[in-house]
């Protein structure tokens, strides 16, 4: 079984290499506070529409009936197919495991 780093073993790995990138000279760059990756202060209005139109939707109540009216023929035909079963012979048993009688279903 793999065992998961704990919490406290990722942040002290992270700071090593921290410090391993600011020995080899690394610099950190500082933000500004308040700074935002916002484009001019604002979101990207191109990604989403405030008011977008109002689609019209396609009638289908003639498509779902003709859905119904092919599943109701296929029940119809599924009935009319079954053919009658002939009778099962079922042993009955007792509390203890002995045959009983012999019943046709």
């Amino acid at each position: 079984m793999i065992k998961r780093q704990t919490k406290s073993e990722l942040r002290k790995q992270l700071q090593q290499q921290t410090q391993a990138f600011l020995k080899q000279g690394g610099q950190v760059a500082e933000v500004a506070s308040g700074a935002t990756g916002l484009v001019n202060g604002s979101y990207r209005n191109a990604g989403f529409i405030l008011n977008p139109q109002r689609q019209e939707r396609t009638p289908l109540n003639g498509v779902l009936a003709q859905i119904d009216a092919r599943k109701a023929e296929r029940t119809q035909r599924a009935t009319a197919a079954q053919k009658t079963t002939r009778q099962r012979k079922k042993v009955i048993y007792d509390d203890f495991g002995e045959p009983l009688r012999i019943v046709f279903e």
